[in-house]
């Protein structure tokens, strides 16, 4: 009885050593995740079992295969959806709107990394169609929909003059 006992007590402890060997240890964390003005993504990583720390975009550290290795499968999940989310932004973001002179509306929109703003008009716009398919549906609706009514407002300017030029032909 002694003998299996002892037996029995061998295997679990060999189970244990295989499992520990078998088990992985991540090597890094994400302690949080930063956001700045501009809707980039920043991470702050902590080297397990210092107090070590750093900083990096999750792309960058998804682009390192040793890197991605030592991190924990969720951290990866949180890094990959993070990396998604950088990917799938739309790159121009409409800021402010204004009506100019002829009653067209100028739009100021920037592109996403970059500080400078463009001021353009709708029309400008609809024509750079890289421009307009980089933007958040409801920014591209907005620039749509404001065409639309200039279109409309022109047309009925036309339709005016060219009525008042038909009755003063008629007159004569």
């Amino acid at each position: 009885m002694g003998n299996i006992v002892s037996a029995v007590k061998n295997l679990l402890s060999e189970l244990k050593k295989e499992k520990k060997k078998h088990t992985f240890i991540s090597s890094y964390r994400v302690l949080e995740i930063l956001e700045d003005e501009e809707g980039c993504f920043t991470v702050h990583v902590q080297i397990i079992g210092k107090s070590l720390t750093f900083y990096a975009k999750p792309e960058e550290i998804l682009a390192d295969d040793s890197l991605v290795d030592q991190f924990s499968p969720r951290d990866i999940r949180t890094l990959t959806y993070l990396g998604y989310l950088g990917i799938n932004a739309p790159k121009y973001k409409i800021l402010a709107r204004r009506l100019v002179d002829n009653n067209q509306v100028a739009f100021a929109i920037k592109k996403r990394g970059e500080k400078d703003v463009v001021i353009k008009t709708a029309k400008e716009i609809l024509n750079e169609q890289d421009v307009i398919s980089s933007m958040h549906p409801n920014d591209a609706k907005t620039i749509g929909y404001i065409n639309a009514i200039e279109n409309l407002e022109n047309e009925k300017k036309e339709k005016a003059k060219l009525l008042r030029d038909a009755t003063q032909k008629i007159q004569e």
